[in-house]
This record gives C-alpha cells, structure tokens and sequence, in this order.
C-alpha cells in the first residue's frame, strides 16, 4: 500500500518539479490537463466500467453508504463555514473541497495496491459520486456566491452534468455492461491504450496545477477543508458502510475516496461560476500534499476495522 501510494505521489511531485523548471512550455501543460478529461480518462471508464462484474458487490448499500457520507460531508461544510464565519462564495468553495474527490489519485493507488477487483469498485463509486458531488458543488456555489433564480440554476446544473466526459463514458460503458452489447476488440484495445496513458499523465497535469505559492492566512478555513479529509468524510463513509456490513474490500474503496484530495477542477468550477477561487486553489493544494498521509492511514484504519 505504502509502496503504491508513494509511487502515485512521486509522479504528481514530479509533475510539479517539472513545471518550476520550465520543462516544458506553459501552453503544452495547459494542454495536457484538457486532453487527459476529454479523452483518456473517459476511455479508462469506459474500459473500466463496461468490463467491470457488476455483481460482485451488493450495489444498492455501497451506494446508500456514498449517498449518506455525502449528505453528512456537506453538512459538515456549511455549518463549520458559519461557524467561522466565512462568506458565501468562500463556503462554496468549503462544499467542494469537502465533497469533491480527486478520481484520479483514488483509481491510482486502489490498482497498485488491491489490483482491478478494488479499480473497479473504485471507478463504480466514482460513478456515482461525481454527479452528486458535481452538483452539489454547482448549486452551492451559485446559491451562496450570488443567489440565482431557479432557471439559471437549473440550466447550470444540466450544462455541468451535460459537458461532463468522466460521467458519458462511465454511463456508456455501465450501459454496454447491463445490456451485454458486444464490444468490437478495436474499441476495447482502443479504450484499454487510452486507459494506460491516462493515470500518468493526469497525475503528472495534478503536479502542475498545484499552486503552494498562492497559499495565504486562510487558516481557519484551511483548517475545516483539512478536518474534512482527515476525519469526517472517510469516517461518514467507513462507519456507515461498516453498519450496512460492507465487505473489507469496499471500506477499503470507500476509506480512499473519501481521504482523496479534491478535484483540481475544482478551482476552474470556482472559476467560472463565481466561487473563492483563491481559496480553492489553497484547499487543492493543501490536501494533496496530506494525502501522503491522510489516504494510507485511513486505507489502514478500514482494514482494521473490516477486521473486527
């Protein structure tokens, strides 16, 4: 687990190290992060999903599991942002931080540590966190940063989940699986190539959006986005899958989701929609760099207790 885990970090460190030297030019980096979410990671889901033996997980408490840590993240999110008294726009970007999961870094480390039995439990609750988590981070944002009419909202809701490539391709490949529809061995050799490129490229794209320069005195804030990934959301989701009696291998699965980083679009969704941008970028980057010891400790501490 460690070995894997430091191998996946290693490749986001150098991803930073190479951006600070200018290794390659500011364009090719700005590239690479929209070739590996438009096409390579789709096709890793695709690849993923349509081979994936839906039926070696009891599906409807796994889900029930991730739908409850979600609903206890965000409520965790907005009462500690009025607690501490945070504006709006910078709440929002608490719900991200607290909600949102780095996909790539999970799928990462559950391959080289459980092999593909955990990848595809991984990339099922990836499945089915990333329009809740999508959405939620959408309607926060618009809500809390400047209050927007019901059209608005729900036309921004739709264009997020629309434009959204991971959820096509998972959606794609779960219907070629459930539908049994015959895959042509080009497409699936296609999709298992672009699958291959894609976990080094992202993490090394993760490397080079990490932004530790811009990191100001948010530390009450800071602090709660921490709290999230080291305490709240992974215990939510391995307490609540350790009650619905979950096998050790999905607490594992959710251990690791819910430890995980936020997403580094993150910071564009912020962007665009009027969120804390600042502080979001703070927040990406802060607990990236804990995740080297956020996401083993509490894969570690699943373990145990799927022991009991």
């Amino acid at each position: 687990m460690f070995s894997a885990i430091a191998a996946t970090l290693a490749i986001v460190a150098l991803g930073y190290g190479l951006k600070q030297l200018r290794f390659l030019p500011e364009a090719a980096w700005q590239s690479l992060s929209p070739l590996c979410y438009w096409v390579l990671f789709p096709g890793l889901l695709f690849n993923l999903m349509s081979r994936a033996d839906l039926g070696t997980v009891s599906l409807a408490p796994f889900l029930a599991t991730i739908a409850g840590g979600s609903v206890v993240i965000v409520g965790f999110a907005l009462l500690a942002g009025r607690a501490i008294a945070m504006q709006g726009p910078s709440i929002s970007s608490l719900v991200q931080g607290s909600l949102r999961h780095n996909g790539f870094l999970v799928l990462s480390i559950l391959q080289g540590t459980f092999g593909v039995a955990a990848l595809q439990l991984g990339a099922i609750a990836i499945a089915f966190l990333v329009p809740i988590s999508n959405i939620v981070s959408v309607v926060a944002i618009l809500m809390l940063g400047r209050p927007a009419g019901g059209m608005v909202l729900k036309r921004a809701i739709l264009a997020e989940v629309a434009r959204n490539p991971l959820l096509g391709g998972m959606l794609v490949g779960v219907l070629v699986n459930i539908l049994n529809i015959p895959v042509p061995e080009f497409i699936s050799q296609v999709a298992a190539h672009l699958g291959a490129a894609a976990l080094p490229l992202l993490l090394l794209s993760i490397g080079a959006s990490l932004r530790f320069g811009a990191i100001g005195g948010n530390v009450a804030p800071l602090g709660a986005a921490l709290l999230a990934k080291f305490l709240v959301f992974p215990l939510a989701l391995v307490a609540i899958g350790y009650w619905f009696g979950l096998d050790p291998l999905a607490l594992v699965v959710l251990a690791a989701v819910g430890s995980a980083p936020t997403a580094s679009s993150s910071y564009t969704l912020a962007t665009e929609l009027g969120g804390d941008a600042r502080l979001m970028a703070e927040i990406v980057s802060l607990q990236t760099l804990t995740a080297a010891i956020s996401m083993p400790l509490w894969i570690w501490l699943a373990g145990m207790i799927a022991a009991i």
